[in-house]
């Protein structure tokens, strides 16, 4: 295991900072730009940094890119995204200009996505020096609407070569076996005069603010919230949910979408629309209202549901769908992806496995970490089921490895998304031995 020189260290810290600088959340399309000009901007900043450096590059759409070295062989690939959430709130230092000054990378998008995938060109670059003609084709394949369904990895994989095997960087060590379904829906009642209700920012967001104007009373109601991803709702503090409280009760009764929230999808729910379904190894179901907008012309309420993957998509439409009817409501499907169930003893996942085993307790770590550490280096590291969504539902053969750590606080689409330098960088010599590995694996078979 190689380290990054000083010099690689200063490569690597101009390209993050580039990246982060770019603030690549979708926008409006525009002309050769279908999720606005600021992905477009990520994605081109890339292929022309690795054409510069010698790579074969390909522009898929201007919806996902791959940079390559080798031509010919197995293809060996990992998934990237460069696109990002909104910053939201609650942010110290500017979400879009990477902050060094300490021990952390700070910045939207350095560990979800933007940092990973530095860590894996910087990999690939190493690779290029090792192996002037190498027996199989590594590959880097990067898209701009992880965030938002994953539709670039959808025209990726109606022109382009899908890989023999690979990973993701873009969830949790050891190893991602299972993925919960996710299913993203919002519910459309009775529009109101008497108020106007807003909060939050996206659906797999816990929201972190919600604000009602009461009419009636001429005044302004708010509710903080703390923002968090929404496959761990847990770890936030939801700001629509908190508003149910301060709210009048009679307009939260008398509110078709309000009432449905308050008996299904609050934290105090009667009836938590996640008891109807039974829990498996890969977990309890989830729920986030991420979304509210009612007023005089909308009323819309947007939840995120992560599943377990033994629970069918048609369970959970069909009991959305009973619940809308009994307040009188629409049910509306955004973005349905099925569960992800992978063989917990495959090769693949056995050989992503043992090269984190190997790498565990070079990662630094925070003192206030230290008791978690040691818990889990005590135990014998074993691939895990999770409620997040990764591309390695978007593609065959591939299953996501890292980057955040099983004693690490979840950062992503966090305010103050951070990493600690070290185990950034610790991540290339890492990436560029599972690279190495799976193309063993593939080519002896």
């Amino acid at each position: 295991m190689n380290r990054l020189t000083d010099s690689e260290k200063t490569r690597y810290n101009k390209i993050l900072s580039e990246l982060v600088s770019i603030r690549s959340e979708k926008g409006e399309e525009a002309i050769d730009a279908p999720y606005g000009i600021a992905p477009k901007q990520a994605l081109s900043y890339l292929l022309s940094l690795a054409e510069k450096d010698g790579f074969i590059t390909e522009n898929v759409g201007n919806k996902a890119g791959y940079i390559q070295w080798g031509s010919k062989g197995p293809l060996v690939a990992v998934l990237g995204h460069l696109d990002v959430v909104p910053e939201g709130s609650g942010w110290k230092t500017p979400a879009f200009s990477l902050d060094s000054s300490s021990d952390y990378f700070i910045g939207r998008g350095v560990v979800d996505d933007k940092g990973p995938v530095v860590s894996t060109y910087m990999a690939l670059c190493r690779l290029k020096e090792k192996y002037p003609d190498p027996n199989c084709r590594f590959r880097l394949i990067f898209g701009t609407d992880e965030e938002n369904g994953s539709s670039c990895m959808e025209r990726y994989c109606e022109t382009e070569e899908i890989p023999d095997i690979g990973f993701t960087p873009d969830a949790e060590f050891p190893c991602i076996y299972a993925e919960k379904g996710i299913y993203q829906m919002h519910f459309e009642g009775t529009t109101t005069d008497k108020f106007t209700l807003h909060g939050g920012n996206a659906a797999n967001m816990v929201p972190a603010y919600c604000e009602c104007i009461d009419f009636a009373a001429d005044k302004g109601i708010s509710a903080d919230g703390l923002q968090a991803h929404a496959s761990h709702p847990d770890m936030g503090i939801n700001a629509i949910d908190l508003m149910l409280s301060k709210m009048p009760e009679d307009y939260v009764n008398s509110t078709s979408l309000l009432s449905l929230m308050k008996k299904y999808f609050s934290k105090s729910s009667s009836t938590p629309f996640s008891q109807f379904f039974p829990e498996d190894e890969s977990g309890k179901m989830t729920t986030n209202v991420g979304m509210v907008s009612i007023n005089a012309s909308t009323a819309r309420l947007h939840v995120d549901i992560r599943f377990p993957v033994t629970v069918p998509t048609e369970a959970v439409t069909a009991k959305l769908q009973e619940i809308a009817d009994e307040f009188g409501c629409k049910v509306v499907d955004d973005s349905v992806l099925p569960p992800l169930f992978k063989d917990k003893k495959s090769e693949q996942i056995s050989v992503l496995t043992n090269i984190y085993a190997g790498y565990r307790e070079l990662f630094a770590y925070e003192a206030e970490e230290e008791a978690l550490r040691e818990k889990y280096l005590s135990e014998e590291p074993e691939a895990i089921a999770i409620g997040g969504g990764t591309y390695a539902r978007t593609m065959a053969n591939i299953v996501a490895f890292g980057p955040q750590l099983p004693w690490n606080k979840d950062q992503c689409h966090q305010a103050n998304e951070k990493m600690l330098k070290e185990n950034l960088y610790l991540l290339v010599p890492m990436y560029e031995e599972a690279l190495e590995k799976l193309s063993s694996a593939v080519i002896k078979d």
